[in-house]
């Protein structure tokens, strides 16, 4: 079930009849890998002001999580947005039929659907029925709200199985936006860290080139000094820091050939000094903008 284009053969996959969660979860596994060019999955923290959402499995921009850990837990729309505005692409396993006598996890996921389609955020499921049959009504009165709330959910994840909606842009929130979630005045703790690299390697190569380095930067001028100029020195110093303290020595990094940072030709950030320079490049960079 679900549509057809691109990368995506059905965003949405109902479960066959005897078939496992686990089962489930390895198709999906395997088809947000594909879209992740076969990164591997890591865990990974997403900010929202003074909490840090779990994300359990994250790589390539692309986020995989179980149905109760964004529906069943403290996760609001605010912290959506979060992972809307880090991962282009969201996995969610084990989904559940939906019933009245859980109305909340109902309610949340509907939260969680339309937050996606705002951001256009590609999302694939694994479910044991279609969306539109998935809300169990028994039909008593009062129910009738929660019937048309669900149609209207159902409706939008239809229309994110499209080939218009899966071709159509990402629209996360500005990452000055997510910079100022992540409280990058202060110390970034490394899992943070490695849920804003989702963000900023754009190419999702595996590195940061310097014209993604320099996003990064018109961010944090955003979110500090209300506007987007990145100086020359600011550049040098972020690059010289980042590139292990300017040490020139050979990366040895799966997939890279052991190519060597520098400030022409192969330029490149690697993922392991992004998380271990990281603070001291945001707070060198604070200085010169």
């Amino acid at each position: 079930t679900g549509g057809e284009s691109g990368g995506f053969k059905g965003t949405w996959r109902v479960r066959r009849e005897g078939e496992s969660h686990e089962e489930g979860e390895r198709w999906l596994e395997r088809r947000l890998q594909r879209l992740a060019n076969e990164e591997k999955f890591i865990g990974v923290e997403v900010a929202m002001g003074g909490r840090r959402i779990q994300v359990p499995r994250a790589g390539g921009g692309v986020a995989l999580f179980r149905f109760d850990e964004v529906c069943a837990s403290a996760m609001g729309a605010g912290d959506y947005t979060a992972v809307a505005s880090t991962f282009h692409t969201v996995g969610l396993s084990r989904v559940p039929r939906m019933t009245i006598e859980r109305v909340d996890l109902m309610r949340r996921f509907i939260t969680f659907i339309d937050v996606m389609y705002e951001h256009k955020v590609k999302l694939l499921a694994c479910a044991p029925t279609s969306a539109a049959t998935l809300f169990e009504s028994s039909g008593g009165k009062g129910q009738r709200d929660e019937e048309f709330a669900w149609d209207r959910a159902a409706s939008r994840l239809a229309e994110m199985s499209t080939q218009e909606y899966v071709e159509a842009p990402w629209r996360p929130k500005s990452g000055a936006w997510l910079l100022e979630q992540a409280r990058v005045t202060e110390v970034v703790p490394p899992d943070v860290l490695r849920g804003l690299w989702q963000r900023y390697d754009a190419d999702h190569n595996g590195v940061l080139d310097e014209q993604e380095l320099e996003e990064l930067l018109a961010d944090l001028n955003q979110m500090r000094r209300g506007h987007r100029n990145v100086p020359q020195e600011q550049l040098d110093s972020a690059w010289e820091m980042l590139t292990n303290r300017g040490q020139r020595g050979t990366r040895d990094r799966e997939g890279m050939g052991g190519a060597k940072p520098s400030r022409r030709g192969d330029a490149f950030i690697t993922f392991e000094c992004f998380i271990k320079y990281g603070n001291e490049a945001f707070a060198a960079c604070m200085t010169l903008a």
